[in-house]
């Protein structure tokens, strides 16, 4: 069975990538600074060659004057120096990229103006082409960590309007004084199965918000009142739930199914329910602990025997 990465690891795993791309880029932006330094006209030749396989560009011009050299060199140094700070720590530096993206856009935007009312040479249309490459994966590293971001704040804790969607389906679904003493309320089964969402995909718990806001607004379209979930009697709630279960709309019944089948899997994990079914969890601890996530749960499990 393959195991769902917790967002905090896929968090990290961001930053980590992030960093080495960064780093790739500084070592790039220095070794092509270094080139047009040392042979700039030697560079222009290269292209101008590449330019001719085409047949359609002009070559363009060499140069002597090394005053546009100096200041091209300064530029590769700055983007070199800003995406090797990046790298170091992406977290911490992370407002570098846009300033890094800036300088990129800057000169492929510069290019491709040049190429389009100057001259249409193959250096002006390479180097627009390249940097702007170079902006769009600057700025996707950058998006990316910000979505990284968002989905582990929303994972760690659900929003008011959230928290309390949940605590009334899982109440719902297994209420205090029901069939077991202890239900929802008492064992916090609500915090668990958030939990587990969060633990099952980086956005387990958008699709579980998606899930709540659909059962909230359901009985506008599947009755038995035209109100919200959220405004129903804990009967009325009962039997909405239980029109989900009998829908002929497959998609309709596997969502409810889904979720209950979360929110009771761990209800029955609890010792509470185990002792109220008459069941030590013997049973189910030595298949756990002879499967192939075995290890994982003989810590879930010491884990759970510690803090009691």
């Amino acid at each position: 069975m393959r195991t769902r990465l917790p967002s905090g690891t896929v968090r990290r795993s961001a930053y980590d990538t992030v960093a080495l791309i960064h780093r790739l880029l500084a070592w790039t932006f220095a070794v092509v600074g270094l080139i047009f330094l040392t042979v700039p006209n030697g560079t222009v030749r290269f292209i101008n060659a590449v330019g001719d396989v085409f047949r359609v560009f002009p070559r363009a011009p060499e140069s002597e004057l090394r005053f546009w050299l100096s200041l091209g060199v300064a530029y590769m140094v700055l983007v070199t120096v800003l995406a090797w700070r990046i790298s170091t720590d992406a977290r911490a530096h992370r407002g570098l990229m846009p300033i890094l993206a800036a300088g990129k856009f800057a000169s492929s935007f510069t290019c491709l103006l040049f190429f389009l009312f100057d001259r249409p040479a193959f250096l002006y249309l390479l180097n627009c082409l390249v940097d702007g490459s170079i902006v769009l994966i600057v700025l996707g590293c950058y998006g990316w960590l910000l979505a990284a971001d968002a989905t582990a704040q929303r994972s760690a804790e659900p929003a008011r309007r959230v928290k309390k969607l949940l605590a009334l389906l899982t109440q719902t679904m297994v209420p205090d004084g029901g069939p077991f003493p202890a239900g929802a309320a008492s064992q916090q089964l609500d915090q668990a199965v958030w939990r587990y969402f969060a633990q099952l995909h980086p956005l387990g718990t958008v699709a579980l918000t998606a899930i709540l806001y659909v059962i909230e607004f359901g009985p506008y379209l599947f009755g038995p009142r035209r109100c919200r979930f959220s405004q129903m009697s804990a009967t009325e709630r009962e039997a909405y739930l239980a029109g989900w279960e009998t829908s002929q709309l497959a998609p309709r019944r596997q969502l409810l199914n889904g979720v209950k089948l979360a929110v009771m899997l761990h209800f029955y994990d609890s010792p509470a329910a185990c002792a109220a079914v008459g069941d030590d969890g013997s049973y189910l601890r030595s298949k756990l602990l002879a499967g192939p996530n075995a290890e994982f749960h003989r810590a879930r499990l010491q884990g759970a025997s510690s803090s009691r």
